[in-house]
């Protein structure tokens, strides 16, 4: 990569970092001298990338002019396929918020044909009602409920699916924009690290409690995949041999049971047909005497997973994501009784305050932060 790109990424990623900053700012933090702040400051406002937002207070000589980033300079195309709620694709600007949103129907109700049409239309429909040409869209990521191998684009091991697909099967050539994929609790993860609870902290663990159950792992600030891109199934983690998986292809133990689907599966046998896992939490945090003892069992399971997790890791933070967050602070409390019981440390806890949002959140970071590394955001 260009020494010129290099710096051009580094300036970019220090203003990003910054509600406003000067130039003479940037220089000191990045290092770099002023008429090299300056050059690349420059060509960031010819492209519309960073704006003057007017002068800042003075520190004795000139008020410095002070710089943001433009976050309607361009935006990202980010899909969620394993909420509760069916396919979710939202517009993301710069700063990742949520601009425009749509849904779509709930992938499990689909085999791998319907998905595919499903999917194809939906992004089609979208990309033409939000009414932004093409050249300021950078780029699609797609969060999937499985393993992802690279090479292959394909979509691998997810048994809530009970299918493969993989990229290029889902004909989405005619959107005319580059797509990823990257498995959605990795996607989370990502979305703490960002703009979540874990923006200073060097390695955690996010387990997201979905529709399946898995880990986002980032050591040194970096997401880590594994050899084979699967660290972070933690939803096969064996916590009762009575629920070991029959084949591969099963849901693995810890999935069995405290998983969104578990979840909802014992509380429509108890508490009516219609019943979704955010009406379970929401009844259970209000004390209904069923709802509670479903979620405390889930969440006793989820407490087992996390000990294991944290006697290979030993993280310095572990956040616990989905519609599982929305719970007060006393079932995390139980949550490490449980652990302590187990184990004889127990690693900090935190529930994620971005709540369903940190899969778009991670999804506009995947195609964001390759392109500000390069500082090659090429918008048209």
């Amino acid at each position: 990569m260009e020494v010129r790109s290099i710096n051009a990424g580094l300036v970019l990623r220090t203003i990003e970092k910054n509600d406003s900053i000067s130039r003479a700012d940037v220089g000191k933090i990045v290092g770099l001298t002023p008429p090299t702040i300056s050059a690349i400051v420059k060509d960031l406002i010819e492209r519309d990338i960073v704006q003057e937002i007017g002068k800042g207070a003075s520190s004795g000589g000139k008020k410095p002019i002070m710089l943001k980033i433009n976050s309607k300079a361009a935006y990202m195309i980010a899909v969620d396929l394993g909420g509760e709620n069916g396919i979710r694709v939202a517009l993301m600007d710069l700063s990742y918020h949520i601009i425009k949103e749509k849904y779509g129907p709930k992938i499990e109700s689909l085999n791998d044909k319907k998905f595919k049409n499903a999917l194809s239309v939906i992004l089609t429909d979208f990309i033409r009602e939000m009414n932004i040409p093409r050249g300021k869209i950078l780029g699609i990521c797609i969060g999937v409920p499985g393993i992802v191998d690279f090479k292959s684009k394909k979509i691998i091991a997810a048994p809530c699916l009970n299918w493969e697909i993989s990229l290029e099967d889902l004909d989405l050539i005619e959107i005319g924009i580059s797509i990823t994929i990257e498995n959605d609790v990795n996607l989370m993860a990502l979305g703490e690290k960002t703009k979540g609870i874990a923006q200073k902290i060097k390695n955690f663990v996010f387990v997201g409690e979905r529709t399946g159950i898995g880990a986002g792992i980032i050591i040194n600030r970096k997401l880590y995949e594994g050899a084979n891109n699967a660290a972070g199934e933690v939803g096969y983690l064996l916590i009762d041999p009575e629920y070991a998986p029959k084949s591969t292809r099963d849901h693995g133990c810890l999935e069995k049971l405290a998983s969104y689907k578990v979840i909802v599966e014992k509380a429509r046998e108890k508490m009516g047909k219609n019943i979704r896992v955010m009406d379970v939490y929401k009844a259970a945090a209000e004390g209904d005497n069923v709802a509670l003892g479903i979620v405390k069992k889930a969440l006793k399971f989820l407490a087992y997973g996390i000990a294991n997790i944290s006697c290979v890791l030993d993280p310095e933070l572990v956040i616990i994501g989905g519609g599982i967050s929305i719970l007060p602070p006393r079932f995390l409390e139980e949550m490490k009784m449980n652990i302590r019981k187990i184990i004889p440390f127990v690693p900090k806890m935190e529930f994620s305050k971005l709540g369903e949002d940190g899969v778009l959140i991670g999804a506009a970071v995947m195609v964001l932060e390759p392109l500000k590394r390069k500082g090659l955001m090429d918008v048209k």
